[in-house]
C-alpha cells in the first residue's frame, strides 16, 4: 500500500506539472554523462570496425603473399621443366651407333670426395641404371657408373685418374689412336701414341669403342700439348675437357 500511495503521489505531481523543475534540474545533471556515453559508445563501436578492417586487410595481405609465393614456386618448376624439355629435345638429336635408353638425372657432386673427381645422380638400380653405363650431356662424354643403390649411383667424371678411355683422333686423316687418363680437374692425358702418328694442337679427341666400356664417337676434349721425348718410343699429349665438368647439373645416362 505504501508504494501505492507513492506512485499516485507521483502521477498527480507530474499531472500538475510539479516535477518538471525536478526533470529539468536531473536533465541538466545527466546530459553531459549522456553525451559523453554516447560519444564513448561510438568510439567503442569505430575502434572495433577499425581492428576488424585491420585483421581483414591482414588476412587479405596473407592470401596475397601466399598467392604470390605458390605462383612464384610455378614459375620455377615450369622453368625447370623447360630446361629438361630442352635438354632431352638435344640429347635425342644426337645420333649413336649403338641401340641404348637415355635416363635423365641430376648431378649432385659428391662432399665426401675431395678430389672432385667423382659424382653423385639422383637415379638408381629403380631406373635402370648399371654399373659401366657411360654419362652424357649432348655428344660429349662426362663420366661413367662405378657403384648403384636403388636410387642413387655413383660414377666416375672422365677427368678421374681411375678412368681410361680408347680414344682417336677425330681431325686427322690417320685417326691417331691413343688411350685417354684422367689428370684431376679438367686435364687428361692422351699416352700411348706412335711417333709416326699425326697430332696437332686443337685437334678434338673422341672415344673409339675399342675398350668395350664407352660408345664409339663421344667428345672427350681438345689438344692442347704434344709431348714428345727422344728417348721413349711412344708420344702424349695433354687434353682438355671440351665441357666445365664442375658446372653441370644434369646429365643422361646410356642404359641398356
Amino acid at each position: 500500500m505504501k508504494f501505492l500511495y507513492i506512485s499516485a503521489f507521483v502521477f498527480i505531481l507530474g499531472l500538475l506539472n510539479l516535477l518538471e523543475p525536478v526533470r529539468f534540474i536531473v536533465h541538466k545533471v545527466f546530459l553531459p554523462f549522456q553525451f559523453g556515453m554516447r560519444e564513448a559508445a561510438i568510439d567503442v563501436k569505430e575502434g572495433m570496425s577499425f581492428f576488424q578492417k585491420v585483421e581483414e586487410l591482414r588476412q587479405e595481405n596473407i592470401y596475397i603473399i601466399e598467392e604470390n609465393l605458390d605462383l612464384k614456386s610455378r614459375v620455377v618448376e615450369l622453368k625447370l621443366l623447360e630446361e629438361e624439355n630442352k635438354l632431352l629435345k638435344e640429347q635425342l638429336k644426337i645420333k649413336t651407333t649403338t641401340e641404348k635408353n637415355l635416363v635423365m638425372a641430376n648431378l649432385m657432386g659428391n662432399a665426401l670426395d675431395p678430389t672432385q673427381t667423382t659424382f653423385v645422380i639422383d637415379k638408381g638400380a629403380k631406373d635402370g641404371i648399371r654399373v659401366g653405363d657411360n654419362v652424357l650431356r649432348g655428344s660429349y662424354l662426362v663420366g661413367v657408373i662405378r657403384e648403384v643403390s636403388d636410387f642413387k649411383s655413383k660414377a666416375d667424371f672422365i677427368s678421374s685418374p681411375n678412368v681410361s678411355i680408347a680414344v682417336i683422333d677425330a681431325d686427322t686423316g690417320t685417326r691417331t689412336e691413343g688411350l685417354a687418363n684422367g689428370q684431376y680437374g679438367s686435364s687428361i692425358i692422351m699416352e700411348r701414341i706412335l711417333p709416326s702418328e699425326e697430332l696437332n694442337l686443337n685437334d678434338s679427341i673422341v672415344t673409339s669403342g675399342k675398350d668395350g666400356v664407352f660408345i664409339p664417337g663421344l667428345l672427350i676434349g681438345k689438344v692442347t700439348k704434344v709431348v714428345e721425348v727422344p728417348t721413349e718410343t711412344l708420344k702424349s699429349a695433354y687434353l682438355e675437357t671440351f665441357l666445365d665438368l664442375s658446372k653441370i647439373r644434369k646429365v643422361f645416362v646410356l642404359t641398356d
